[in-house]
């Protein structure tokens, strides 16, 4: 199974024209997006990627720069995986979007709490690949020096081991790094050209790439 995964496209006309090319190739199984489709809008920049990508193959949550609207039409359009578990080949896709408290008051915030209530109900298991925009606590999140990814993101990952957790949110980085049993893929904002490639078979080999 092959993916392309990207992240914070902050509705960057760019984004979408490279997203043109790479869907009339037809190289990857899936297509998942960790959040920040836009900046606090517009809709009509998420409508576009949907209607380009399709619902088939396409999964995505909304990030904390994405306001209600942007999460309600990815939801009426089949593709969100906020809150939920989906079959992707022989694994499967958990969602979890918006992020932890930020100093900017972004339209999709919310307590460190209310993440642990809610994402601490989703069915994660060995087989699921964890698809969150806010990082876990301590893995690839420093902005000067400060920790800004999720202890109850990161809780949940030590305790129910999903085979994969990818990201974005936190623009300084870009690399893979282990927590227990899980792979956690930090993205490189898509606005800047960058994705990632993973392939998922008897192992998961992870290739970073412009898009």
């Amino acid at each position: 199974m092959k993916i392309l995964a990207l992240a914070d496209l902050h509705a960057e006309e760019a984004v979408l024209d490279r997203l043109r090319v790479v869907s009339t190739r037809g190289d990857y199984d899936y297509i998942l997006i960790a959040g920040d489709i836009t900046n606090d809008g517009p809709v009509s920049y998420a409508e576009e990627l949907v209607d380009l990508l399709g619902d088939k193959k396409l999964f995505a949550v909304h990030g904390n720069m994405d306001p209600p609207a942007v999460a309600e039409l990815l939801e009426e359009r089949g593709v969100s995986v906020n809150g939920k578990k989906k079959s992707i080949g022989e694994w499967n896709v958990v969602g979890f979007g918006g992020s932890n408290p930020t100093p900017f008051n972004t339209p999709s915030e919310m307590s460190e709490e209310e993440i642990g209530k809610k994402a601490g109900g989703l069915k994660i298991d060995k087989f699921s690949i964890f698809l969150t925009h806010t990082p876990p606590y301590g893995v690839m999140d420093t902005v000067g020096g400060i920790h800004i990814g999720s202890r109850a993101i990161r809780k949940i990952i030590e305790e129910r081991k999903p085979l994969l957790n990818i990201c974005g949110h936190v623009h300084e980085h870009e690399g893979q790094s282990v927590i227990g049993e899980t792979l956690v893929v930090q993205l490189k904002p898509a606005k800047q050209l960058g994705a990632a490639e993973i392939r998922i078979d008897d192992d998961i080999k992870v290739r970073f790439i412009e898009l």
